[in-house]
């Protein structure tokens, strides 16, 4: 589902009138599952994309994949309520004290999709970049998207928003044995893109 997530938030983007012309994408947890393929897909669909990670050596792995730029997490570490407008908007995996840095830097008009909330379920945000920018902020649910979204999801995904480096976001191949380990690499925060779970 996390091909499916990226190109529902870009889908979602694009409905809500964002072009290339608005400025770079920021994707936040960008060396994830959802991040690694929305970094793949939107540089695919000509989006200038910069990827935020807190993982300086995976730079390589991120700019391989289709980042133009790879910021790290002190790139949204300003908590004013308004900043310098640098993104056209973005994809956040995050969410907390990141998500609402990333809505004071996107431009006017821009928007800004919310695909996890990573970091803290609770968001303290003000109304400032909705009312002096007239930013949007956006959700999507894989889960209880509609039929009819999801085929439009799907055409793109397996046409001009088809992943090109699949091959290097697929990280690791496991067995159901091997799942605890993986887990706790994910939860100390040392996973890279995507683990096949082979069914034997």
């Amino acid at each position: 589902t996390a091909g499916f997530t990226a190109a529902l938030a870009l889908l979602r983007l694009q409905d809500n009138r964002l072009t290339p012309g608005h400025g770079p994408l920021a994707v936040t947890g960008a060396t994830g599952g959802v991040g690694a393929l929305a970094v793949d897909i939107f540089s695919r669909a000509g989006y200038d994309v910069h990827a935020i990670s807190g993982k300086p050596e995976q730079a390589a792995f991120l700019h391989d994949i289709g980042a133009a730029e790879v910021l790290p997490r002190e790139a949204l570490a300003d908590t004013a309520p308004l900043q310098s407008a640098r993104f056209g908007g973005g994809l956040d995996n995050a969410g907390g004290s990141m998500l609402a840095s990333l809505l004071a830097q996107t431009v006017p008009y821009g928007s800004v999709v919310s695909a996890g909330l990573a970091a803290s379920p609770k968001l303290e945000m003000t109304v400032m970049p909705y009312i002096l920018r007239g930013v949007s902020l956006l959700g999507v649910s894989s889960a209880s998207a509609p039929r009819d979204l999801r085929e439009a999801v799907w055409a793109r995904l397996g046409g001009m928003w088809k992943p090109q480096h699949l091959d290097r976001i697929c990280t690791a191949e496991v067995g159901l044995a091997d799942l605890p380990g993986v887990f706790e690499r994910m939860l100390a925060g040392g996973s890279l893109g995507r683990t096949v779970v082979r069914i034997d």
